[in-house]
């Protein structure tokens, strides 16, 4: 693969990773109803968590691909860990 083109994957990847992520955790709040059968939750949850897993596995590997691909695209790879770490220094800063 040629740096460039993982570059742009990179961006691609961190944009899709943050967005499951965000659904993996969103999915997870907020209390079922009682109605609901334990199996239908249960389903839900594991759902949620591995779409959480995808998510966080698509950003660590965007991280990769950044540094794959710093030496030829640099301001790419620059972005696209700034679009990893600026949204992790948040949710940091905001728990306390």
């Amino acid at each position: 693969m040629k740096q460039t083109s993982a570059a742009n994957l990179a961006l691609l990847l961190v944009v899709v990773g943050w967005a499951l992520a965000y659904y993996g955790v969103m999915s997870q709040l907020g209390d079922p109803s009682p109605s609901v059968p334990r199996a239908q939750i249960e389903a839900a949850r594991h759902l949620s968590l591995v779409v959480l897993c995808i998510g966080v596995v698509s950003i660590l590997a965007s991280l990769w691909l950044s540094g794959y691909s710093f030496s030829a695209a640099k301001v790419r790879a620059s972005a696209c860990v700034a679009l990893i770490l600026l949204p992790s220094v948040v949710v940091a800063w905001s728990t306390f």
